[in-house]
């Protein structure tokens, strides 16, 4: 896809097979992350990475050996390979189950020597059947799942864009609980974290930090939205401006939200996802008390050529 090519159309009702197969292939490499990258601040070591074919893990330790393990959604295949070169494909067809895939993906990791335990129930969805247990057929369309890549390398480009004047820790990260990407931005205050949110969150809003994304919905909410939060929350969220026009707070969620459709509808989508991710900044440093100038990164220019 093009840069010229209008935004892909998201519908729900399309492709949730499609969406709902590929999210539990993408929840097997990243427990697989979760289960061997050391521990990072606010779980960062457990989000997986988009790549020019799909999703990966990055290099993982595995004994005296590198492993990883990505989704390609253009050839439809899950692929395994370690420092040492072992190597294993399974093949993601219309029609598998889970099961089949699961299976395949834990003997091509004892073929290759890798140990992991790894917890075989899905996380952050209404329907928590084991891996090994999911025996039914599920639907996979290539093209579905292409284009959500598409459009998720489209975001990817913005968000990094987003970040890159920012001078402290940041990063784009691809999440399997949610299936979500999200482009974090830290200010390098410690928060303190609510305690009545669970576990996860114990450990992952112990961190002042900006937070945007884009949600690809679901059979609750089937609408794609973007969305931006401050933690801690600062007073005046729901009141304060911001752009563009069609964006704005949701008390329910806490968030900022804008539309996917009225992005893809822009004559220039880019322009006005970085307005909305803008925007928000200003308001962590308006009435969230970020220091601007502290956080302010100019890049270098480019080294002269020789004549």
């Amino acid at each position: 896809m093009s840069d010229r090519e209008p935004w892909p159309a998201m519908t729900y009702d399309e492709w949730a097979p499609t969406r709902q197969t590929l999210h539990l292939y993408v929840q097997m490499i990243g427990k697989l992350k979760l289960a061997l990258h050391p521990p990072l601040p606010q779980w960062l070591h457990t989000a997986l990475l988009l790549d020019a074919r799909g999703f990966a893990t990055g290099p993982l330790p595995a004994g005296k050996r590198l492993v990883s393990a990505g989704i390609d959604v253009t050839e439809g295949a899950l692929r395994l390979c370690t420092s040492d070169g072992g190597a294993a494909e399974i093949a993601l067809t219309d029609g598998r189950s889970v099961a089949g895939v699961w299976a395949d993906f834990r003997a091509a990791l004892t073929a290759l020597g890798v140990e992991a335990d790894l917890w075989d129930k899905p996380q952050e969805l209404p329907d928590a059947t084991p891996f090994a247990a999911d025996t039914r057929d599920r639907r996979f369309d290539p093209a579905q799942a292409q284009r959500y890549h598409h459009l998720l390398c489209r975001t990817n480009s913005i968000f990094e864009e987003f970040r890159a004047p920012f001078f402290g820790r940041s990063g784009v990260q691809f999440w399997w609980g949610a299936f979500d990407l999200t482009v974090l931005l830290f200010n390098g205050r410690p928060a303190v974290a609510p305690d009545d949110r669970g576990y996860i969150m114990k450990y992952d809003l112990d961190a002042e930090h900006l937070n945007a994304g884009l949600w690809p919905g679901d059979a609750a909410s089937p609408q794609p939205l973007f969305y931006a939060y401050l933690h801690p929350r600062p007073d005046g969220c729901a009141t304060v401006p911001i752009e563009p026009e069609k964006a704005g707070w949701v008390e329910a969620m806490g968030e900022w939200l804008l539309p996917y459709d009225e992005v893809r509808a822009s004559t220039d989508p880019r322009r006005l996802v970085l307005a909305f991710l803008n925007s928000v900044y200003r308001v962590a440093v308006g009435i969230g008390g970020w220091d601007e100038q502290a956080h302010r990164y100019q890049a270098p220019p480019p080294p002269a050529r020789p004549a």
